[in-house]
């Protein structure tokens, strides 16, 4: 049992998941914190940098500037802070005013991140009121290792092993108030729940899981979001998980010692903030609780006209949105922050610039749904059009290339119709990735295919998924780890003529350079390299040049349809 000496008084934890610029933007969700912010509330952020266009440009740099406005109490280290390698991150670490936490990851003095070992805690203690509460940081180890480019002198621990350990270590200083921040997944975040005594609160990330009241949600045209979870932790498993009051916010948690853990997450890109109310009694056990995301709005609106041009509604329809708002009990209209915009503002020039340069124009909107849904030969294919148009404009940045594979995680938005500009590129891919050639045989190729999507089938990882440029298959999605991938085609690049691949010929393949180090499972592609190294070519080609080249050189700068024939998948079955 926990002890302590009197009953605790309401602690509030409101976590900003994602600072996301422009969309709603960091300046509004700054003014909501600090509306809700009193002298005993922690804020915390559970990480992922990645997936903008300022991530792209700027490599974290305006984010971690307005996470020092905000005076943030804990920031954890998710696989996406990784995604620029060890230097980059030292170099945030270095930029912070913030408590930085990750207790499972641990730099190693090869490791740019050795330098800043000491502003990258296990956890930290708030003291509020003369009460210390602690919060522990913790990643996935796995994902983190496979879906971003940390270094090999970064060494893991396991997850529950590593939070149990962390949890004793803070009750040994009579700690007894403890909150996990957490970046592996919210059914993970559950698995800890159930198997780690001592944590009262999880505060989570990585799985964009979307937790509220489900008439809340609906009468806005939303419902809780659980699935697309990330995949259970090694030698452990999600089973009890689904017997939990999943989507609630909090999701209650009968921890293994019978006390109740609150496990929270609030979505995804700053779509929404968390609000969460605890009250402790004198033995530092939850006794009440009161949270619910909150979904910042900001004006003016506006909606499309007849040439899908953008233009103010009229005053009917603002009083009624203004209504809405203000029915919502999840719904806050709010202003930004003038600190925090004057911040951002040669950064989003920059960006403004950047993003208006024209490329040309998308003719039908592409998706990019990353795991395909069945279909059978003869009907419109499912999965990433958007993934299999970058594939094509990477094999068409060298006339020798008679291939190229993209991982569909890569690309991170649809390319939707009309005007595709710089920005659209940069936003559609991107990571600092390059363009890689390697020499490859037929069954090196389907051995790889097959790593990605039964990886990305069976882990969580969705983002693997394979789709292809020269190359077109069936795809079982049952199918043995062997065998996802099947009756694999490719196309002469001469003549257009398909045929089956050949075991033993040796094709130049080109992806980019995060899945040629082996990342998303694509270990092939690491092990071709390392038994022939002259057969692998960095062409530090950066990973949007090819798409911007590729839609330039289309006729009229329009890029069409998918042509159904070409594309990667020729059926999928389940």
């Amino acid at each position: 049992m926990h002890v302590h000496e009197r009953p605790r008084t309401p602690r509030r934890w409101g976590r900003p998941r994602r600072f996301r610029t422009p969309a709603s933007g960091p300046s509004g969700v700054v003014t909501i914190i600090d509306e809700e912010r009193t002298p005993n509330a922690i804020v915390l952020n559970s990480g992922e940098l990645n997936g903008t266009l300022y991530f792209s440009v700027y490599k974290g740099e305006p984010d971690f500037l307005v996470f020092n406005a905000l005076g943030l109490d804990a920031y954890a280290l998710g696989n996406h802070e990784f995604d620029e390698g060890d230097e980059r991150l030292a170099e945030l670490v270095e930029l912070a005013n913030f408590p930085i936490v990750s207790s499972n990851a641990l730099p190693e003095p090869a490791s740019p991140l050795w330098r800043v070992r000491d502003q990258i805690l296990p956890y930290v203690i708030r003291e509020v009121e003369g009460e210390r509460i602690g919060i522990i940081g913790i990643l996935k180890v796995e994902k983190t290792k496979n879906s971003s480019l940390v270094s090999e002198d970064v060494a893991f621990t396991p997850e529950i092993e590593t939070a149990a350990r962390m949890v004793a270590e803070l009750e040994a200083q009579g700690v007894d108030k403890i909150v996990l921040l957490s970046h592996v997944g919210y059914f993970n975040d559950l698995a800890i729940a159930l198997a780690v005594p001592g944590i009262d609160v999880i505060v989570g990330g990585d799985s964009h899981s979307l937790l509220g009241d489900a008439a809340e949600l609906g009468e806005i045209g939303l419902a809780p979001i659980v699935t697309n979870q990330t995949a259970p932790f090694a030698d452990s498993s999600h089973d009890g998980v689904e017997a939990l009051d999943l989507g609630a916010y909090p999701t209650v948690v009968q921890g293994p010692t019978g006390d109740p853990v609150l496990v929270v997450t609030a979505w995804e890109y700053a779509k929404a903030l968390g609000i969460l109310d605890v009250t402790f009694d004198a033995n530092g056990l939850v006794t009440g609780y009161q949270g619910s995301i909150v979904l910042p709005v900001e004006g003016p609106f506006s909606q499309p006209n007849a040439e899908n041009q953008l233009v103010a509604v009229e005053a009917e329809a603002e009083a009624a949105i203004l209504a809405a708002i203000e029915a919502s009990p999840l719904l806050r209209l709010t202003s930004p922050d003038a600190s925090v915009e004057a911040l951002l503002e040669p950064y989003r020039e920059g960006i403004e610039a950047i993003k208006v340069e024209p490329i040309g124009t998308v003719e039908v909107t592409l998706d990019n749904t990353r795991i395909p849904e069945p279909f059978a030969v003869g009907e419109t294919p499912t999965g990433s059009y958007a993934a299999f148009v970058v594939s094509q404009a990477f094999r068409e940045t060298n006339p020798a290339i008679d291939v190229a594979i993209q991982n569909s995680g890569g690309v991170r938005t649809p390319f939707l119709s009309g005007p595709f500009t710089v920005g659209d590129a940069i936003a559609a891919l991107p990571f600092s990735n390059t363009i890689v050639m390697l020499e490859m045989s037929g069954a090196s190729i389907v051995k790889v295919l097959n790593q990605a999507a039964h990886y990305a089938l069976h882990t969580g990882s969705t983002g693997a998924f394979p789709y292809a440029a020269g190359l077109r298959y069936d795809v079982d999605l049952t199918g043995a780890e062997d065998a996802v991938i099947l009756n694999v085609e490719v196309q002469e690049r001469a003549t257009g003529v398909w045929g089956p691949i050949d075991p033993e010929r040796v094709y130049t393949v080109a992806t980019n350079s995060f899945t040629a180090l082996g990342r998303d499972n694509y270990l092939e592609f690491a092990a071709v390299r390392e038994a022939n190294p002259a057969g692998f070519e960095d062409t530090y080609i950066n990973y949007f040049l090819p798409l911007k080249q590729y839609i330039e050189r289309l006729p009229g700068g329009v890029l069409p349809p998918i042509d159904l024939a070409d594309y990667s998948l020729k059926s999928v079955a389940d």
